[in-house]
């Protein structure tokens, strides 16, 4: 089959190199049906390996293509993931120092009213034993005073 196939190209290599030329633009007139017969014929000559190399070419295109948009539907699902989890971090952060902020400030006012609360009961039993030491010597006094 190959000797038919370059057989076959010599033909058209004759037609082309015997054709008649036009004075410029270096053209030729040759026969547009015997060209296309030339070229149907290779065609049908053509070893099966050659067709097949040429539809596995195309498949690996169609293939390749295929993956490429596939990697980048991935590449962009995993850039979103990282957003998404970049920003999930960050509000989990800002959550967390709020929280801690709150929680000092709690702490803060908690500590804040412990300490008013102690100074007040100091304030409150500094009084109440006043009154008791006044009452105990207006007590003495009555007592030492008979009626």
């Amino acid at each position: 089959m190959k000797t038919d196939v370059l057989a076959l190209l010599d033909q058209m290599e004759e037609a082309i190199a015997t054709a008649p030329s036009l004075p410029v633009g270096g053209r030729i007139v040759a026969s547009r049906d015997l060209l296309l017969d030339l070229v149907d014929a290779i065609r049908r000559e053509m070893p099966d390996a050659v067709v097949e190399a040429d539809r596995i070419t195309r498949d690996k295109a169609r293939v390749l293509s295929e993956a490429s948009d596939e990697a980048e539907r991935i590449v962009d699902r995993a850039r979103d993931q990282a957003e998404y989890i970049v920003h999930e971090h960050s509000v989990l952060k800002t959550a967390e120092l709020e929280a801690e902020r709150v929680l000092n400030r709690a702490r803060e006012d908690a500590a804040a009213i412990t300490a008013s609360a102690e100074h007040y009961a100091r304030d409150l039993f500094t009084r109440l034993e006043e009154e008791a030491l006044r009452l105990a010597a207006d007590i003495r006094k009555a007592g030492g005073q008979r009626p």
